[in-house]
Protein backbone atom coordinates (compact mmCIF):
# COMPACT_ATOMS: atom_id res chain seq x y z
CA UNK A 1 0.00 0.00 0.00
CA UNK A 2 1.29 3.40 -0.96
CA UNK A 3 2.03 5.98 1.81
CA UNK A 4 -0.58 9.09 1.69
CA UNK A 5 0.37 10.44 4.48
CA UNK A 6 -2.62 9.63 6.58
CA UNK A 7 -1.95 7.12 9.35
CA UNK A 8 -3.76 3.94 8.27
CA UNK A 9 -5.93 3.87 11.47
CA UNK A 10 -7.63 7.41 11.09
CA UNK A 11 -8.70 5.84 7.55
CA UNK A 12 -10.27 2.79 8.77
CA UNK A 13 -12.14 5.28 11.48
CA UNK A 14 -13.15 7.75 8.64
CA UNK A 15 -14.31 4.88 6.63
CA UNK A 16 -16.22 3.31 9.55
CA UNK A 17 -17.99 6.87 10.13
CA UNK A 18 -18.76 7.43 6.68
CA UNK A 19 -20.44 4.36 6.42
CA UNK A 20 -22.48 4.65 9.90
CA UNK A 21 -23.71 8.00 8.37
CA UNK A 22 -24.80 6.33 5.29
CA UNK A 23 -26.73 3.83 6.84
CA UNK A 24 -28.59 6.35 9.44
CA UNK A 25 -29.20 8.36 6.14
CA UNK A 26 -31.03 5.45 4.17
CA UNK A 27 -32.82 4.60 7.53
CA UNK A 28 -34.33 8.40 7.18
CA UNK A 29 -38.07 8.30 6.28
CA UNK A 30 -40.69 10.79 4.92
CA UNK A 31 -42.86 12.41 8.04
CA UNK A 32 -45.48 10.90 9.01
CA UNK A 33 -49.11 12.60 7.27
CA UNK A 34 -51.28 15.02 9.06
CA UNK A 35 -54.78 13.55 8.96
CA UNK A 36 -57.57 16.03 7.50
CA UNK A 37 -58.46 18.59 11.17
CA UNK A 38 -62.00 16.54 10.86
CA UNK A 39 -60.67 13.53 10.41
CA UNK A 40 -61.90 11.04 13.28
CA UNK A 41 -59.65 7.91 14.23
CA UNK A 42 -61.78 5.20 12.55
CA UNK A 43 -59.69 1.78 13.20
CA UNK A 44 -56.48 0.86 15.70
CA UNK A 45 -54.59 -1.82 14.87
CA UNK A 46 -51.55 -3.38 17.12
CA UNK A 47 -49.57 -6.40 16.06
CA UNK A 48 -46.25 -8.33 15.98
CA UNK A 49 -44.42 -10.61 12.99
CA UNK A 50 -41.21 -12.29 14.16
CA UNK A 51 -39.17 -13.61 10.73
CA UNK A 52 -37.27 -16.84 12.32
CA UNK A 53 -39.57 -18.71 14.45
CA UNK A 54 -42.00 -22.05 14.43
CA UNK A 55 -46.01 -21.62 15.50
CA UNK A 56 -47.49 -18.47 15.38
CA UNK A 57 -44.99 -15.56 13.87
CA UNK A 58 -47.76 -13.05 13.03
CA UNK A 59 -50.35 -11.90 14.99
CA UNK A 60 -52.69 -8.72 14.46
CA UNK A 61 -55.32 -6.58 16.83
CA UNK A 62 -57.89 -4.36 15.23
CA UNK A 63 -60.29 -2.07 17.12
CA UNK A 64 -62.97 -0.37 15.34
CA UNK A 65 -66.39 0.92 16.91
CA UNK A 66 -67.97 -1.86 18.31
CA UNK A 67 -65.95 -4.52 17.47
CA UNK A 68 -62.67 -6.16 17.86
CA UNK A 69 -60.60 -8.75 15.67
CA UNK A 70 -57.49 -10.66 16.52
CA UNK A 71 -55.61 -12.63 13.93
CA UNK A 72 -52.94 -15.05 14.25
CA UNK A 73 -50.67 -16.66 11.74
CA UNK A 74 -47.69 -19.24 10.96
CA UNK A 75 -45.13 -17.62 8.05
CA UNK A 76 -44.02 -20.75 6.93
CA UNK A 77 -46.06 -24.23 8.65
CA UNK A 78 -50.10 -23.40 7.82
CA UNK A 79 -50.43 -27.13 8.45
CA UNK A 80 -49.63 -27.65 11.60
CA UNK A 81 -50.32 -23.77 12.27
CA UNK A 82 -53.71 -22.63 10.52
CA UNK A 83 -54.78 -18.88 10.91
CA UNK A 84 -56.64 -18.39 14.21
CA UNK A 85 -59.49 -15.48 14.04
CA UNK A 86 -61.55 -14.31 16.43
CA UNK A 87 -63.66 -11.37 16.23
CA UNK A 88 -65.88 -9.84 19.41
CA UNK A 89 -67.83 -7.17 20.21
CA UNK A 90 -66.79 -4.05 22.12
CA UNK A 91 -69.04 -1.54 24.25
CA UNK A 92 -68.81 1.97 23.42
CA UNK A 93 -67.62 2.89 26.38
CA UNK A 94 -64.37 0.68 25.29
CA UNK A 95 -63.94 2.42 22.12
CA UNK A 96 -65.14 5.51 23.15
CA UNK A 97 -62.41 5.21 26.49
CA UNK A 98 -59.49 3.93 24.12
CA UNK A 99 -60.36 7.43 21.24
CA UNK A 100 -59.68 9.50 24.59
CA UNK A 101 -56.65 7.37 25.16
CA UNK A 102 -55.10 7.94 22.16
CA UNK A 103 -54.50 12.06 22.79
CA UNK A 104 -52.09 14.19 21.22
CA UNK A 105 -49.03 12.88 23.29
CA UNK A 106 -49.79 9.44 22.14
CA UNK A 107 -50.17 10.07 18.53
CA UNK A 108 -46.82 12.29 18.40
CA UNK A 109 -45.51 8.40 19.15
CA UNK A 110 -46.25 7.57 15.91
CA UNK A 111 -43.05 8.33 14.01
CA UNK A 112 -42.68 5.74 11.89
CA UNK A 113 -39.79 3.18 12.25
CA UNK A 114 -37.72 3.41 15.64
CA UNK A 115 -34.02 1.91 14.83
CA UNK A 116 -34.00 -0.68 12.62
CA UNK A 117 -37.12 -2.83 13.36
CA UNK A 118 -36.98 -6.69 12.66
CA UNK A 119 -32.51 -6.27 11.80
CA UNK A 120 -30.85 -9.56 13.11
CA UNK A 121 -34.04 -11.42 13.37
CA UNK A 122 -35.42 -9.26 16.09
CA UNK A 123 -39.58 -9.60 16.62
CA UNK A 124 -41.01 -6.52 15.09
CA UNK A 125 -44.04 -4.98 16.87
CA UNK A 126 -45.95 -2.23 15.30
CA UNK A 127 -49.17 -0.09 15.99
CA UNK A 128 -51.20 1.91 13.11
CA UNK A 129 -54.27 4.40 13.57
CA UNK A 130 -56.66 4.96 10.86
CA UNK A 131 -58.58 8.29 10.08
CA UNK A 132 -61.58 8.28 8.40
CA UNK A 133 -59.53 10.47 5.34
CA UNK A 134 -57.61 7.51 5.24
CA UNK A 135 -54.45 8.93 6.72
CA UNK A 136 -52.23 6.29 8.82
CA UNK A 137 -50.22 6.80 11.44
CA UNK A 138 -47.76 4.24 12.16
CA UNK A 139 -44.90 3.49 14.50
CA UNK A 140 -42.84 0.16 14.40
CA UNK A 141 -39.59 -0.98 16.46
CA UNK A 142 -38.03 -4.10 17.65
CA UNK A 143 -40.13 -5.94 20.70
CA UNK A 144 -39.14 -4.74 23.83
CA UNK A 145 -38.63 -1.10 22.72
CA UNK A 146 -41.61 0.56 22.24
CA UNK A 147 -41.74 3.97 23.41
CA UNK A 148 -44.07 4.29 27.00
CA UNK A 149 -46.67 5.99 24.99
CA UNK A 150 -46.73 2.82 22.93
CA UNK A 151 -46.48 0.42 25.61
CA UNK A 152 -49.00 2.00 27.22
CA UNK A 153 -51.74 1.44 23.99
CA UNK A 154 -50.56 -2.06 23.63
CA UNK A 155 -52.04 -2.55 27.17
CA UNK A 156 -54.87 -0.80 26.73
CA UNK A 157 -55.66 -2.84 23.56
CA UNK A 158 -54.96 -5.86 25.36
CA UNK A 159 -57.20 -4.64 28.53
CA UNK A 160 -59.99 -4.58 25.99
CA UNK A 161 -59.28 -8.16 24.32
CA UNK A 162 -59.07 -9.70 28.35
CA UNK A 163 -61.83 -8.08 29.72
CA UNK A 164 -64.68 -10.73 31.26
CA UNK A 165 -67.43 -11.50 29.30
CA UNK A 166 -70.67 -9.69 29.99
CA UNK A 167 -73.54 -11.62 31.84
CA UNK A 168 -75.00 -14.08 29.37
CA UNK A 169 -78.53 -12.93 30.72
CA UNK A 170 -77.96 -9.39 30.91
CA UNK A 171 -78.76 -7.36 27.98
CA UNK A 172 -76.06 -6.33 25.84
CA UNK A 173 -75.02 -2.80 24.21
CA UNK A 174 -72.11 -4.14 22.30
CA UNK A 175 -74.77 -6.63 20.16
CA UNK A 176 -73.40 -9.81 21.10
CA UNK A 177 -71.28 -11.82 23.85
CA UNK A 178 -67.56 -11.54 23.48
CA UNK A 179 -65.91 -14.87 21.98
Amino acid sequence: MRNTGVPRGLLRLLAAALVTCGAALAQQQAPQPTPDPDAKITRVRIGYTAARCEGYCESSTTVESGVLRSVSRSLSDKKHYPEMKSEAAITKEDWDDLLHFLDDKVLAAFTGRIGCPGCADQPVQWAEVEYSDGTKLTVSFNRGSAPPEIAALFTKIQGIVTKPLPNPKAKSVSGGPRS
